[in-house]
């Protein structure tokens, strides 16, 4: 196909457009929080593939092949997914929240197989949790410890923010192995006061979802098990949010 160049007015060949594998965010569970964008991408797919608690947030909208991933399997899933993309076929691939939000490991999987992918956002439980506790993303430090590598380097960053104390903080604990009290320790250990408040929140938008807001101190001993669906927040000291709200507002 042929198309004139507006600047040169010479008739130049129209590359054809790649297809590339769309990777979706379906939102925190809650199917009420699934976009209008990526509805419409998983209705007109023909493969669409994810695990299996991530497919049934969107399954009343799956109108292709359902491409079922588990930790053992998805290697294998992704390379016939490749194939099945390959061949012309729609493919889309759906993770939790949004895309951006800690799946990055999971987004180089799928490239490995695939190729670069499209991404398509979503909204993140990280979002939910900002709104329910009032707080400016802008003003907070997002750290997740759901990489397989660089959970030091991450404690490091976190301990470093929470004495510092300008920002909050909003931190994906590692289900299983470093949990939200084993959050706490850290940064009690750290030096950070054991009165500081701190926010966990479980399940959010999905039913059971709860709140607790307790201590460092507290959380440390805390004698219940938390999800794996858990995210902790460390609001900033309120001497220093008031402080930046003084020189915010004699601007």
């Amino acid at each position: 196909m042929k198309q004139i160049d507006p600047v040169h007015g010479e008739s130049q060949e129209k590359m054809p457009t790649v297809r590339r594998v769309q990777l979706v965010g379906v939102g925190p569970g809650d199917p009420d929080y699934v976009t209008a964008t990526v509805a419409r991408k998983i209705v007109a797919a023909e493969v669409v593939a994810g695990f299996a608690t991530v497919l049934a947030v969107v399954d009343h909208l799956i109108m292709g092949q359902r491409m079922i991933l588990t930790y053992r399997n998805q290697e294998a899933q992704l390379a016939e997914l490749s194939r099945a993309h390959a061949a012309g076929q729609r493919c889309v691939v759906c993770c939790y929240g949004d895309v951006n939000f800690s799946a990055q490991e999971f987004i180089a999987r799928v490239e490995r197989h695939c190729g670069t992918v499209e991404r398509i956002p979503g909204i993140s439980s990280v979002q939910i949790a900002c709104a329910r506790a009032s707080l400016a993303m802008e003003e907070t430090l997002f750290v997740t410890l759901h990489a397989r590598e660089g959970i030091e380097a991450a404690q490091e960053e976190m301990l470093a923010a929470a004495t510092i104390g300008k920002r909050n903080l909003i931190i994906l604990p590692l289900p299983w192995s470093f949990m939200p009290p084993q959050i706490a320790s850290m940064f009690v250990q750290g030096g950070i006061a054991g009165a500081r408040p701190v926010i966990i929140y479980q399940k959010l938008t999905l039913p059971g979802e709860s709140t607790i807001r307790t201590t460092l101190q507290q959380l440390v001993q805390w004698p219940e098990e938390f999800s794996d669906l858990s995210i902790v927040v460390l609001p900033r000291p309120l001497s220093v949010s008031s402080s930046i709200d003084e020189r915010m507002s004699s601007r």
